[in-house]
């Protein structure tokens, strides 16, 4: 399988990487259900690529477009 990422993910990756913390990330896609937020935000449902860390503790980044 081939990813390509764009400058901007990169460079949202790159952010995401630094305030997050974690030694590694992996790259993959999936979908995210519509939730609500601890703010009341409701998020719509998110399907394309994601990074994530392996601990639990941390956040998925959306890759989008």
């Amino acid at each position: 399988m081939t990813v390509v990422l764009t400058a901007k993910q990169i460079e949202d990756l790159a952010n995401f990487a630094k305030e997050d913390g974690q030694p590694q990330y992996t790259i993959t896609t999936a979908t995210i259900p519509a939730f609500e937020a601890d703010d009341g935000e409701v998020i719509p449902e998110y399907t394309g690529l994601v990074a994530y860390s392996g601990s639990e503790d941390h956040g998925v980044l959306q890759l989008e477009d």
